[in-house]
């Protein structure tokens, strides 16, 4: 019989909020008073009550049906009052009573009081749930006065006894309770029980069926105002929601819980049957989880199960939960069939923007797709993207403006540079990232002129895109990215070329962002001249900071690898000398003899450049380092003698260092090797026998 929990929480919350309205007295406003719709009704055409009355008497139009019963409730006329009756009186047309009960309730109309009191007494529970719920909002001292007496009346039948108490404890009011505490006398244990229940439900209290001890309570809370009274059960019936809406999440959590565990224990062949089920689960976390489920077996699925998941994702696009349609949405970019772009290029247009944004990443995942139908439409979903960037939400711009960058393609490049001027730093930091991919020449003076940007952000960005314009010119051969034509990657200038590496230059000297001077740095050693070498030597120097210091250290190295001159890393390596960086001026000489290594070009002279490694190795004490470079160049046919005899004094100095170091092993070995390469009468041969015995005697 506990059938009023079936309102809910948010119904006692609002049952709370009108019995506060209830009780403020003559002074409430009459925009509280009455409906706003009833103003002005003086002013307004006749309404149809013939009309009106056949849409209360449809069954088969539930919506129209409430909508008479609506409409029929304001209008003050007397044709519409003995409608209300009639249709009120007539117990065996439930669907109409339950309009009409429900109109009065939102309404607040106490015309009807007596007519739903009556139909307390009907033998149809649905009849009586509706009028117990109208009369809890109606509840004014003289409708309680009724039900009370209804209540007490001995010839009064249980069930409509208990539909009464139900209805005063529903009603929140404070005369509500004396009838109630008087009926846990009653003979009928069914009353009894019902009236503590509508106590538990008015009061918070959980005395049961103790008589003694509700009268006691009683006592000493019937001298509170009415306003207090109300705040106090307004905030017991709003405890009660948090409650049961903490209740009902962790029920919630616990099913979801409970169908991943089933899930994980099913075969291939059994989840892809049990996805559909999932997809019509009326928890919006359970649609959801079969999105992701969804999305999860795409990867390894045959043709047949990618058509059937594909079906279920483009279902579920259309769901009114929104982190539903999101994900879904999201999903179907990795879906490789027609109709997934159509339903995304249609998702571009809906009236959600987080769907826009997640469609508009779909779309650049679909590009991605080698499928030639989906290539032949790819002019479509660029312009889709495009007309993106002109949303009203910023969020949808951005992410349109990330997903042109990830698509590639040169014809997104004037509309991003468009959006270095929009007002929106999120909007011009996504075009600036995207820029890094898809700028052209043409773009340049407008890649320059956003360099004055306010944001460190867009600068880094931008820096990068002018690095990539420029290194295009040294790569002329490279391949064009896929989908983009190879006559697009124009070659800038020379004149262009000298504006842009002269604004690098500039960044790397006065931008006021470390990083963004560091990203000038890295970007100078990818495209600058050696003329701009001792720039790149001023901005390592420790008075700037650490962040530029390393990138420009390398991009120093990075110019001078690219040079392939013997000379200029021989220049540089007097320089580094003379600066007295030993660290660095080994790390430079390594990594350029690394680098020439590894490109394997007959060309260069590594020769030279051993030698200085092997020197300046030395020279410092690392012994380990230049040790293997003597090897190998002793290794190397066609040696002079003069060659012959450098490499041997250098393997000598190596012995000494790592007998020096304690590493007798490694200095016997050079001592032997060294042996075995010199005669009785060269000048070396005495020395590498003194390293061999001071080796064996260590």
């Amino acid at each position: 019989m506990r059938w009023m929990l079936s309102c809910g929480p948010a119904g006692w919350f609002c049952r709370g909020a009108m019995a506060i309205l209830a009780f403020q007295g003559p002074g409430l406003p009459a925009l509280l008073a009455q409906p706003p719709s009833l103003a002005g009704l003086a002013t307004q055409p006749p309404v149809d009550i013939a009309r009106l009355r056949e849409m209360l008497l449809d069954r088969g139009q539930p919506r129209l049906q409430n909508q008479a019963a609506l409409a029929l409730i304001q209008v003050h006329s007397g044709e519409a009052e003995a409608l209300i009756r009639q249709g009120l009186e007539q117990a065996e047309d439930t669907e109409m009573f339950l309009a009409l009960a429900s109109a009065i309730r939102f309404n607040r109309d106490l015309r009807f009081t007596d007519e739903l009191v009556k139909a307390l007494s009907s033998n149809k529970t649905a009849i009586r749930q509706g009028a117990s719920q109208a009369l809890s909002v109606l509840a004014e001292p003289r409708v309680i006065e009724k039900l009370s007496k209804l209540l007490e009346d001995p010839a009064t039948e249980t069930s409509i006894a208990q539909a009464v108490a139900f209805t005063l404890g529903a009603s929140g009011r404070k005369q509500s309770v004396p009838p109630l505490i008087k009926a846990l006398g009653n003979d009928s244990d069914k009353l009894r029980q019902a009236a503590s229940d509508a106590l538990g439900d008015l009061t918070g209290q959980k005395f049961g069926l103790d008589s003694d001890r509700w009268n006691q309570w009683w006592q000493t809370t019937r001298d509170l105002p009415v306003d207090r009274w109300l705040e106090d059960r307004l905030a017991f019936q709003l405890a009660r929601r948090a409650r049961l809406e903490n209740e009902l999440e962790g029920a919630r959590s616990q099913v979801v819980r409970l169908q991943q565990e089933l899930y994980a224990r099913l075969g291939t062949a059994e989840r892809l049957e049990y996805l559909p089920g999932m997809c019509e689960q009326e928890d919006p976390a359970l649609r959801l989880l079969a999105v992701n489920w969804c999305q999860e077996a795409l990867a390894g699925a045959d043709p047949a199960a990618q058509k059937i998941l594909g079906s279920l994702l483009l279902r579920l696009s259309g769901d009114a939960a929104l982190e539903v349609q999101r994900a879904a949405a999201l999903a179907l970019g990795r879906v490789p069939d027609i109709q997934a772009l159509d339903r995304l290029l249609a998702l571009t247009r809906s009236s959600r923007p987080t769907v826009r944004a997640a469609s508009s990443r779909a779309l650049s995942q679909q590009a991605a797709i080698n499928r030639p139908e989906l290539k032949a439409r790819q002019g479509e979903v660029l312009a889709s993207l495009q007309r993106l960037l002109e949303d009203p939400v910023l969020e949808v711009v951005v992410e349109a403006a990330e997903d042109l960058g990830a698509l590639g393609a040169s014809e997104s490049g004037p509309v991003l540079t468009a959006l270095l001027r929009h007002p929106s730093e999120s909007v011009r930091k996504a075009a600036a990232a995207s820029l890094e991919r898809v700028a052209q020449p043409k773009s340049l003076d407008a890649i320059l002129k956003a360099l004055d940007d306010s944001s460190g952000t867009v600068r880094f960005s931008l820096v990068g895109a002018l690095a990539k314009l420029a290194v295009r010119i040294d790569t002329p051969a490279s391949p064009a990215p896929e989908g983009q034509k190879t006559g697009d990657l124009l070659a800038l200038t020379e004149t262009d070329r000298v504006r842009l590496l002269a604004r690098l230059e500039i960044v790397l000297m006065k931008d006021m962002d470390p990083n963004v001077r560091a990203r000038a740095a890295g970007a100078l050693g990818e495209c600058g001249p050696p003329s701009l070498l001792p720039v790149l030597w001023q901005a390592s120097q420790p008075s700037e900071d650490v962040r530029v210091q390393e990138k420009a250290w390398l991009a120093l190295i990075d110019t001078i690898t690219r040079a392939r001159q013997v000379s200029l890393v021989q220049e540089w390596d007097r320089k580094l000398a003379q600066a007295k960086v030993p660290a660095r001026r080994l790390q430079f000489l390594t990594e350029v003899l690394s680098r020439w290594t590894r490109k394997a070009d007959p060309t260069l002279q590594l020769g030279p450049i051993q030698d200085l490694v092997i020197q300046v190795a030395l020279e410092q004490n690392k012994w380990s380092l230049a040790l293997p470079l003597v090897r190998e160049t002793m290794a190397k046919p066609q040696r002079t003698e003069m060659e012959l005899q450098a490499t041997l004094r250098y393997l000598l100095q190596a012995g000494e260092q790592a007998l020096a170091d304690g590493n007798s092993a490694e200095a016997l070995r050079v001592a032997q090797e060294g042996k075995n390469l010199t005669t009785k009468e060269s000048p070396l041969a005495p020395l590498f026998d003194g390293l061999a015995n001071r080796s064996k005697s260590k």
